[in-house]
């Protein structure tokens, strides 16, 4: 609404000041314009009239007022990275993921006016990114969707500020490869692993590690978060609040919350993990007394010597080398999870429980990740009353 203020200059005459407000700028600075309206009216009432006619259209001529500028889709990109880092609202990996897509967009649309870039131009992108047409590594189609996300959110930011009508990002066709067979451990491999692991003294943080990614199927970003505190000996449980990330040299270890609010869980501690958690946390308690002043109090289950959080990729890299040496399959880390989702299916453990287990944010995604898994375990359900059936058969025949 048009805040109006009647002057009088010193000649006498009655002059009104309209000013409308039209929002905030990035620096969170209110936007402002203003006129001075000198009505015709003669009486007190027309004068009124006349002056609120004005200021209605004065305000919509202002709404309507867009942001001309002729800015490049590289300046308004990295304007609006400055201004999310600034809020803090985005999650560090997210804010990296970004500036780390710069590069690749830029190249292809950087350059050009954010009023002139069209769907085509966008499609273009995309393509660029699924074929590495600009000599570059080819993505993913999740990954073709990471970059895009990006591009949106500058032309939502442009939108907002009234520098152009619409995003170009939409009916966009991203192409998706071949898809990776996923890699799971039988319980025989992870069994063997885990028994290789004790024979040859391997270093107990990292074992103490596997068990908890076999056992509960966390993400290691969750397993490398847990603390001291977040475990209950008498309950028998851990709660999972926390991911421990590494994203560049600039971020370096840090802190922050699980993938999603549904990541955020308690779970059963299985006896395997509670029997060998006093003996790490004794190693712990020797580390602490020898370092002295030297040590972190990060509370963290798995640290180094002087009690700082470890790098995520370090429990990769240690069980990457010790099955080279062994002579055994090395698959991946967050191949444990995947067996432990598939093995959960294959027993019928009912598709809410194993979501929480997990972390996933509901169930339909636990379906939709492992749609394969569940279409086996309903083909073997399928067998279930042939074999009951079956059975009761072989009964009846040895009685009679």
């Amino acid at each position: 609404m048009a805040y109006i203020q009647k002057v009088v200059n010193k000649k006498g005459e009655e002059k009104h000041k309209i000013k409308v407000s039209c929002g905030y700028d990035i620096n969170n600075n209110q936007i402002t314009h203003t006129m001075t309206f000198t009505p015709t009216a003669t009486t007190p009432r027309l004068i009124e009239k006349e002056v609120q006619k004005q200021a209605v259209l004065f305000e919509m001529q202002c709404k309507n007022i867009k942001n001309h500028r002729n800015v490049k889709f590289a300046e308004l990109a990295d304007e609006w990275l400055e201004l999310e880092e600034s809020k803090g609202q985005l999650k560090t990996s997210t804010l990296e993921l970004y500036k780390g897509c710069r590069s690749r967009i830029y190249k292809c649309i950087g350059h050009m006016l954010i009023q002139k870039i069209h769907r085509s131009d966008i499609q273009n992108l995309v393509n660029t990114l699924a074929y590495g047409l600009d000599k570059k590594r080819k993505l993913g189609e999740k990954s073709q969707k990471n970059y895009i996300c990006f591009v949106s959110n500058v032309f939502n930011y442009a939108i907002v500020n009234d520098i152009i009508d619409k995003s170009p990002c939409y009916r966009l066709d991203f192409i998706s490869g071949p898809k990776k067979e996923r890699e799971i451990y039988t319980i025989e491999e992870e069994i063997h692993l885990l028994n290789l692991l004790e024979e040859r003294n391997a270093i107990l943080m990292y074992r103490v590690c596997y068990l908890f990614l076999i056992m509960l199927g966390l993400r290691i970003g969750e397993c490398l978060g847990i603390e001291w505190s977040d475990i209950n000996f008498e309950k028998k449980t851990v709660f999972i609040q926390r991911n421990s990330k590494y994203e560049n040299k600039t971020t370096g270890i840090y802190t922050t919350t699980p993938k999603t609010s549904s990541s955020v869980r308690c779970l059963a501690l299985p006896q395997d993990i509670l029997d060998v958690l006093p003996a790490l946390k004794a190693q712990q308690e020797e580390n602490k007394e020898k370092c002295g002043d030297q040590w972190i109090n990060s509370d963290r289950l798995f640290c180094n010597d002087f009690g700082k959080p470890i790098h995520p990729n370090q429990p990769y890299n240690y069980l990457k080398n010790f099955c080279k040496r062994e002579n055994i399959e090395f698959k991946s880390l967050h191949s444990f999870r995947h067996s432990l989702v598939t093995n959960l299916i294959h027993n019928n453990v009912d598709v809410t429980t194993i979501s929480h287990i997990v972390g996933h944010i509901n169930g339909n995604v636990t379906l939709s990740v492992y749609a394969h898994e569940f279409k086996e375990a309903t083909v073997y359900g399928c067998n279930v009353m042939s074999d009951l059936m079956n059975q009761q058969r072989d009964k009846l025949q040895k009685s009679s």
